[in-house]
């Protein structure tokens, strides 16, 4: 069974609509709207000339019914801005996300990109695709933001020491996002400092083994004709196949639960979920869940296992291959 954890908002702010609804609660508090005005002007100057009140706020506002749904939306006297919040690495992009924004921005304001605004983890998967979908326009960066970010603001802001609704959010924030302080046991520290010259040696190699997983994930990437990812924490290198992403890199996660350093992780990003099955029987799927995410998020993935040991001579001729034949299947 797994651990509870000791915040008092455990397993509530999960769902992305209940963290942007709570999110957006928090802005009744001056300080804290004035603080997260502050973070995107950091950036984005749009806002310079506008006096924002918490009454100008609103959520999961339905933009003319066939451009979606807003997360967040601000509406200053005739000026309208849209925020799109995503909390967690893997959650998909909808149609409309960021295109139907944009179509409907664009029928009220000529840059309409400076009007749509991101909030997303830095590890958030699916950058790219913001990036490609906004490809037209300019100044992307100054429209995505940070969760990581902002939770460092509310930090140097103290704003969490006086106030128990904000520092709830915050210490949520610590533990959702994997910012709080990490703690080395007395052994992890001895292979990070090793009294014996035997250890030494051990310590030692450690960046000598990164270094050589990062140049067998860039030989197969490159060799495979996939996209080098953007923000991505250990699986370097992605391509996207109808409702599939095939990621190829380290996937910490799998490396401590089942010891494999190097992963080809295909996950399923279709709205009906099915089992996913390869047409070559010499190729094994190791089934793996995302129990943080709710129905309409990623609901699983398979990690798929080689036949070559990391470390032999054909490693790289056989990760290649395997992806060649999983893309070709997928395409047809």
């Amino acid at each position: 069974m797994q651990k509870r954890e000791k915040i008092f908002l455990y397993n509530v702010l999960n769902q992305e609509v209940i963290f942007e609804e709570y999110f957006c609660n928090l802005l009744i508090i001056d300080n804290f709207r004035n603080l997260f005005l502050k973070f995107i002007k950091s950036k984005n100057k749009i806002f310079d000339n506008f006096n924002i009140s918490y009454e100008n706020f609103n959520t999961e506002v339905i933009l003319d019914e066939e451009y979606g749904r807003a997360d967040l939306f601000l509406k200053v006297g005739s000026e309208e801005f849209i925020f799109e919040i995503k909390n967690k690495d893997r959650t998909s992009l909808t149609d409309n996300q960021p295109n139907g924004y944009l179509e409907y921005l664009n029928k009220k304001y000529k840059n309409h990109n400076k009007h749509l605004f991101f909030l997303v983890p830095k590890a958030y998967k699916h950058l790219q695709e913001i990036n490609d979908n906004w490809k037209n326009f300019d100044d992307i960066e100054s429209q995505i933001f940070y969760w990581q970010d902002f939770v460092i603001e509310i930090k140097k802001s103290k704003l969490n020491e006086n106030c128990v609704e904000i520092d709830m959010f915050y210490q949520f924030c610590l533990y959702w996002f994997n910012m709080r302080v990490v703690k080395f046991t007395e052994e992890e520290k001895d292979l990070l400092h090793p009294k014996e010259k035997s250890m030494n040696n051990f310590n030692k190699t450690i960046p000598t083994l990164m270094r050589k997983l990062e140049n067998i994930i860039d030989d197969v990437g490159q060799n495979s004709k996939m996209k080098k990812c953007n923000n991505c924490i250990g699986l370097n290198y992605s391509i996207t196949i109808n409702d599939y992403i095939i990621y190829f890199g380290i996937d910490y996660d799998i490396w401590e639960k089942d010891g494999i350093p190097l992963n080809i992780v295909i996950q399923n990003h279709a709205k009906n979920y099915g089992k996913f099955e390869l047409k070559f029987s010499n190729i094994k799927l190791m089934e793996i869940e995302y129990p943080e995410t709710s129905s309409t998020d990623d609901a699983f993935g398979y990690v798929v296992i080689l036949n070559e040991e990391l470390g032999s001579e054909y490693y790289q001729h056989t990760a290649i291959k395997t992806l060649d034949k999983i893309i070709t299947q997928l395409k047809a």
